[in-house]
């Protein structure tokens, strides 16, 4: 998914395309990559924390069960009482919106202070297509929420999510940090698996210096929770067609 800085209605339609960020984390194939090419060294990913000799034999057990209280498998509604519960926010602040490709239907909040250090987030609950139950939910921070966004904080942010999912009992097989995507402008900062499969993903995007001239488009970070990686409940063409 590229993050530029478009108009918040188009941020949050392509926050809602559910397979992006999954190809993009199954895209970057090496267990653990350097930090990030971002426009100063100040906006770095820095490396990974090691973690203590027997921390995550010792931690329990990782489970990805949706965002707080809202639960993959809920409906609609149910996800709007999640969100009402979790945030105060109710009835016109939360916004549905239908991607016309995967014909999925998102619900979609702000939140001002999600993260500390990190500024304003967009958050998008995705119902599938197929069930109409929650999936997946993506979370954003940086250039497209917040145009103003501090880099520092921002990359400050990714690493400390990092080194909290770290702790968390993820399963070592596939684990994924600080891994380099393409030209290395997106990076993924944590990929982690529960027994199930269930996926949660972090991306931090630096875009490029488009040249001397033009500054730098400020940074964005994504933070995914997946029910089904592999098998999102996305509208896909029958073979044969």
């Amino acid at each position: 998914m590229p993050f530029h800085r478009p108009a918040l209605g188009l941020t949050l339609a392509a926050l809602a395309l559910a397979g992006t960020l999954a190809g993009a984390a199954q895209a970057a194939t090496t267990d653990r990559g350097p930090a990030p090419a971002a426009p100063a060294p100040a906006a770095q990913a820095a490396p990974a924390t090691t973690a203590p000799a027997g921390a995550a034999e010792a931690a329990p057990a990782a489970k990805v069960t949706g965002f707080r209280s809202a639960r993959f498998g809920m409906s609609g509604d149910e996800v709007a009482k999640a969100i009402a519960k979790d945030f105060k926010i109710e009835g016109k602040d939360i916004r549905r919106e239908t991607n016309a490709t995967e014909r999925t239907t998102s619900l979609i909040v702000k939140v001002d202070d999600l993260q500390t250090g990190a500024g304003p987030a967009v958050v998008a609950y995705i119902l599938g297509h197929s069930t109409q139950k929650l999936f997946q939910v993506n979370i954003l921070w940086g250039g497209a929420v917040n145009p103003k966004v501090d880099p520092n904080a921002l990359v400050g942010a990714a690493n400390a999510l990092r080194n909290y999912f770290v702790g968390q009992g993820y399963r070592q097989e596939g684990m994924l940090l600080n891994a380099p995507v393409g030209d290395g402008s997106q990076v993924v900062v944590f990929r982690g698996t529960d027994s199930q499969g269930r996926m949660s993903l972090l991306t931090l995007a630096v875009p490029p210096k488009p040249s001397d001239d033009t500054p730098a488009l400020p940074p964005s970070m994504q933070l995914s929770y997946i029910e089904k990686p592999n098998e999102p409940d996305v509208f896909r063409i029958e073979k044969g067609f």
